[in-house]
């Protein structure tokens, strides 16, 4: 008896969801209104959305349906659920899904795979109730595509790192540094004394070749003389 009124209650929501989409489809002849908004719906770049209390998917409109590559007519009816591919009452969309049941708005972004590619989305739910009575009867909500925010925001970060590294490797000479009038040696700042050289190496990103000036060319050669 259970499942006979279960059956009963899925057909009765079918129908009123097939008579909602003939409503609907009737619209555009007889409502140039109601046909200038849907296509405004299909045109912008988002995604809105309605569901039932089973969190199935009764309508949804907008260009952003195209951006990811689905039937927006095969999709109608699927749970919330099997659409994520997912039953972890964490995920994102289904937290956020379950929340509008009880009433509350949510926001949440989420990775969805299409053709290969990751899309980021962002998303804004509230409770779908009905007008005067509050009754909360489904889910409403909308999405961006933020995908090349994303992408730009990940770029920016790689480059404040590569140049945080650039930064961390450059090394300059600056300052009172002590050199002895001997032997021309460097004292570095924990008090170890080094052959120019060496100490020119490990405090700048010089590159050193070694060679010989006139002036000791000419002392090698009178002292072999």
């Amino acid at each position: 008896m259970n499942d006979l009124r279960r059956t009963k209650r899925e057909l009765i929501e079918e129908l009123q969801q097939l008579r909602g989409r003939v409503v609907e489809l009737q619209l555009p002849d007889a409502d140039p209104g109601a046909r200038r908004v849907r296509e405004l719906l299909d045109q912008i770049p988002a995604i809105l959305w309605t569901s039932d209390l089973e969190l199935r998917l009764t309508w949804w409109r907008g260009g952003g349906i195209r951006v990811l590559g689905l039937d927006a007519e095969a999709q109608l009816g699927v749970n919330i659920y099997d659409f994520y591919g997912t039953t972890n009452p964490e995920h994102p969309a289904i937290h956020a899904h379950c929340a509008a049941l009880e009433g509350e708005a949510r926001n949440f972004e989420v990775c969805v795979l299409v053709g290969g590619q990751e899309r980021w989305l962002r998303a804004h739910i509230e409770p779908l109730r009905i007008s005067g009575a509050g009754i909360i009867r489904g889910v409403i909500g909308v999405a961006l595509d933020i995908t090349e925010r994303i992408r730009a925001e990940a770029d920016r970060e790689k480059l404040i790192g590569e140049l945080r590294g650039a930064l961390d490797e450059v090394k300059t000479l600056s300052g009172l540094i002590p050199i002895c009038m001997h032997c021309k040696s460097m004292r570095d700042d924990k008090g170890y004394w080094q052959q120019v050289d060496t100490f020119v190496r490990a405090h700048s990103q010089a590159q050193l070749s070694h060679g010989i000036c006139p002036q000791c060319v000419e002392k090698l050669l009178a002292e072999q003389a």
